[in-house]
């Protein structure tokens, strides 16, 4: 398994506009080659290298796409060709995106969007838009912000008349309502169907029908789950789609829903034979599921091997999209082992890990662009039944009065929680702002705050009975302060409670009786609380660009899964959203 695939939600629902600027009549496999001799001749023909990058992004050769992607956007600056740049950034941007690597495909999906406005470029903006729902909803686990932007690529979708990327965009907002569970999304999913299909466009049709399968599977309704499902391998074979690993680990649930056990396990292992060409989603998703079947058969050490390696995958191509579930059955596979320690271990992570992604405002907003959908696609039907998804109707004012109404209630009741949250957001924001000497003090507070209605979750020692005086606790205290403030010793990634002792001249347990006394914090989260200080230092310069990766690591986390619950914990959101939320508020002069 390639150590850069693809991380969060380039989830088997999910797919980027590749198909875009390609033509849907090709053969990927037979226009590829063609091109490529064309281009023999002809090296720096700018019209062959995009078209070979769209095909190629279209059949998920991601490595291959960043190859003539690079290549095309060297000659467009050298010739100043700006239309050629945009779509190399294009291009770019969604290829890292599925390949893993999401430094890279931010930049250039931020760099798309300036590139497709400042050109009026609505087809290309749409594609961009796709690129950053997906980014949204994989990164920085913010589905609120992913349907948001897939919205506004449906509306530049409609202004350039290009109805492949509205249906592609159509499946991506099929995708968020079944990771949300939520059935709605069937009526997404069939439209992007049936448009494939009076287009004949093979493509659209494998994305409607991959997504139509999910959510009848998901209703419980299997016939018509694998009915679709069965659509969608056949044109995966004769179309030569790489994610394989996705349509047979789903074809395996559905036999498996329907009882056919060990025609379900040979599809779970056909699944992972293609997992070197597939998404890292696909593969870890692939593992749930096999382990799943695994631990009904109570074979609980091969279904923890699977997990693990699941885990594994998620973990490493920074993929959290079934991060969750894996913890979660983790537990439940240790549980009935008997292993309760381990079974507690992973539960835990779990509970943390899964805290409300969409919270109560977010899901009004998005009820709201449920309701703005439903309505302009009424109209839409209405004032034209051939090309429904290009004009808006001013009809139906009855039904966009109530809408309207419905809205107004929903964003006075929103507002009012926006506010607060804004207000709190920017007092943690200029606070970090002020000099470093107040910093620890602001966030120690808001932490000490939260841990005192959580003392469950201390690690709380009883020292009834201690040698230590007051005055040693005191000096101790001081020098511990001194190694944190002054030295930075939170930074090693090595630290132990035992390592930190030996270094002040103490024990673990006077170590410990001092940090509970003074902080009311066990001796992990009183590391992280500087590690998490001086985090939110680095990201509320907007200015810094440093990587969540690399500054994780330079803080002395052992993991990035690690930092982002440990920042969430204390600040109240992900590093990522905390970071565009400064860049995106000035001088907080709201």
């Amino acid at each position: 398994m390639k150590s850069r695939i693809v991380f969060l939600v380039l989830m088997m629902l999910f797919y980027n506009s590749w198909g875009v600027f390609s033509n849907k009549d090709e053969a990927p496999g037979d226009a590829i080659t063609q091109l490529k001799i064309k281009l023999e001749k002809d090296r720096g023909n700018k019209i062959y290298l995009n078209r070979i990058a769209g095909l190629l992004l279209n059949r998920g050769d991601y490595p291959q796409t960043i190859f003539y992607a690079r290549a095309l956007d060297s000659i467009a600056r050298k010739t100043n060709d700006l239309v050629s740049e945009m779509y190399a950034s294009v291009y770019l941007g969604q290829a890292f995106l599925m390949h893993g690597q999401e430094q890279d495909a931010k930049y250039y999906l931020d760099k798309s969007e300036k590139q497709a406005i400042a050109l009026s470029n609505d087809s290309a903006l749409s594609s961009v838009y796709n690129g950053l729902g997906l980014y949204a909803a994989n990164v920085d686990m913010d589905y609120y912000r992913s349907v948001d932007y897939f919205f506004q690529g449906i509306e530049a979708a409609k202004r350039s008349s290009n109805s492949r990327l509205y249906s592609v965009l159509l499946c991506n907002i099929a995708g968020i309502y079944y990771l949300k569970k939520d059935p709605q999304g069937l009526k997404y999913a069939l439209e992007c169907y049936e448009l494939g299909h009076s287009k004949k466009d093979d493509f659209l049709i494998f994305c409607g029908a991959v997504n139509s399968a999910y959510m009848y599977f998901l209703m419980k309704d299997f016939e018509n789950s694998l009915k679709y499902i069965k659509e969608a391998e056949y044109l995966m074979t004769k179309d030569d789609f790489y994610d394989k690993t996705n349509v047979y680990n789903l074809y395996g649930n559905i036999l498996l829903e329907l009882g056919d056990y060990d025609s379900a396990i040979k599809t779970f292992t056909e699944a992972l034979q293609y997992k070197d060409i597939s998404k890292a989603s696909s593969v870890a998703n692939t593992y749930l599921n096999f382990a799943k079947a695994l631990l009904n058969k109570n074979e609980y050490q091969e279904s923890i091997r699977l997990l693990q390696e699941g885990l594994n995958v998620s973990l490493q191509n920074n993929n959290t999209i079934y991060i969750f579930e894996l913890y979660e059955y983790l537990s439940k596979a240790y549980e009935r082992q008997g292993d309760y320690q381990n079974a507690l271990k992973y539960y835990k992570t779990f509970f943390n890990l899964s805290d409300s992604i969409f919270d109560s405002d977010k899901e009004r907003h998005l009820s709201e662009l449920n309701i703005k959908y439903t309505i302009e696609k009424a109209n839409n039907d209405e004032s034209d039944q051939s090309e429904s998804f290009l004009s808006i109707s001013g009809r139906n004012a009855g039904l966009l009065f109530l809408a309207f109404a419905i809205c107004i209630i929903t964003f006075c009741g929103a507002l009012l929680v926006y506010n607060r949250k804004k207000k709190q957001f920017l007092q943690v924001a200029v606070q970090h702002q002020g000099p470093s000497t107040n910093r620890g003090d602001v966030l120690s507070s808001q932490v000490n705050t939260s841990e005192q209605t959580r003392e469950e979750d201390l690690v709380v020692e009883k020292y009834s009975v201690s040698s230590l005086s007051d005055e040693k606790e005191k000096k101790l205290y001081e020098e511990l302060n001194k190694l944190m403030r002054e030295e930075y010793i939170y930074r090693q990634n090595n630290l132990t409670q035992e390592k930190l002792a030996t270094l002040l001249h103490t024990n673990r347990t006077y170590l410990s009786q001092v940090i509970n006394k003074h902080t009311n914090l066990s001796f992990n989260r009183f590391i992280n609380l500087f590690r998490i200080e001086e985090a939110v230092a680095i990201l509320s310069d907007p200015d810094n660009d440093i990587p969540l990766k690399t500054l994780s690591a330079n803080l002395g986390f052992k993991s990035i899964n690690t930092f982002y619950s440990a920042f969430r914990a204390a600040v109240g959101m992900t590093p990522s959203l905390y970071r565009k939320k400064i860049q995106t508020s000035g001088k907080y002069g709201i």
